[in-house]
């Protein structure tokens, strides 16, 4: 297949190098066969003519102070180089991260219905159980676990030992419904 070339700058016969105005009518006037080479070698007939449009913005855009040989072949490399400038920049994987961001930001943190019912069942079987605890066991256990105070903290406001509030933090969680994980999960105390 031989392309029909249209000459201009020095192969026009004139002394000047093209002119953009020159390199678009030559893209005009071949620009069934370039199509049709470009979406053989790009694999896509869409992807040939958005390659040819960015290529006729192209050389609108470009000054050429040297003559270009084969005008018909330059076109089509420029044509060419901006259909893949393209692709790479509609590549998928390149926006990988912010597509997990976004899908992050889509899905919906809150519990639902049966982690609330569950929570609501968990926290009224704490409250029946600390009801049952003595009320020093319970102010050990709320100001350590709810109010972070230290161990020291604890044991200097209820005059207790170190020792002594650990014991009672630890029996205070074995009567907890969860306090059994808790106590066995949580090796020492603050």
């Amino acid at each position: 297949m031989s392309l029909s070339c249209v000459p201009c700058g020095d192969a026009a016969g004139g002394t000047a190098a093209a002119t953009p105005s020159d390199f678009q009518a030559l893209l005009v006037a071949n620009y069934v066969p370039l199509h049709r080479r470009l979406a053989r070698h790009l694999g896509c007939v869409d992807a040939a003519t958005e390659g040819l449009h960015d290529a006729w913005l192209r050389l609108a855009d470009a000054g050429h102070a040297a003559p270009v040989l084969s005008p018909v072949a330059y076109i089509y490399r420029v044509a060419c180089n901006a259909a893949m400038d393209r692709v790479r920049a509609e590549r998928p994987w390149q926006y990988a991260g912010d597509a997990e961001d976004t899908l992050e930001h889509l899905v919906d943190q809150a519990p639902g219905p049966e982690l609330i019912a569950e929570a609501r069942s968990d926290l009224k079987a704490v409250e029946r159980a600390m009801r049952g605890l003595p009320n020093r066991h319970q102010d050990i256990l709320v100001a350590l676990r709810v109010h972070e105070l230290t161990r020291q903290e604890v044991a200097v406001r209820h005059g207790l030992s170190l020792r002594r509030v650990d014991t009672t933090l630890r029996q205070a969680l074995l009567h907890l419904p969860v306090g059994r994980l808790a106590a066995a999960g949580h090796g020492g105390c603050r």
